[in-house]
């Protein structure tokens, strides 16, 4: 017998386990392919096809605020999605630099770091990986 504790097991995965039981063919529309954060190993942010190689994508950060993904080929890289300077949401990079649409402030897309002010501080790195074609906190 499978004990379900409520603290560790994602509602989710209790309810399709339910589905499955009272209405086992409900069980592949309803619990179908959306991974949870066990399947892949965090919140997913987004699908890795919808960041634009070679750009990005402003994304909503879970418990609030914005994050910028980062994309080169397979590989992704988040910031917080603020102008250091003063915090407006950045833009997805164009040519390898993220442009601060308000006062013009440039960072280096792939470090974070400054290229142009009136920004002084590099843009804060959040981890993230590619799992199962989802981009994920790590």
């Amino acid at each position: 017998m499978t004990v379900v504790n409520p603290t560790t097991t994602p509602r989710r995965d209790v309810l399709c386990g339910l589905i499955g039981l009272l209405a086992p063919g409900a069980l592949v529309a309803a619990c179908g392919s959306n991974p949870t954060p066990t399947d892949v190993g965090g919140p997913v942010l987004a699908a890795l096809s919808d960041v634009p190689d070679g750009s990005g994508l402003v994304v909503d950060k879970p418990g609030g605020g914005k994050l910028l993904l980062v994309r080169a080929g397979q590989e992704v890289k988040a910031y917080d999605g603020s102008c250091t300077h003063k915090g407006t949401t950045l833009d997805p990079p164009t040519a390898g630099t993220i442009t601060c649409p308000k006062h013009g402030a440039q960072f280096d897309a792939m470090t974070g770091s400054v290229k142009k002010g009136p920004a002084q501080v590099a843009l804060a790195i959040v981890p993230v990986a590619v799992r199962g074609g989802k981009v994920v906190l790590s």
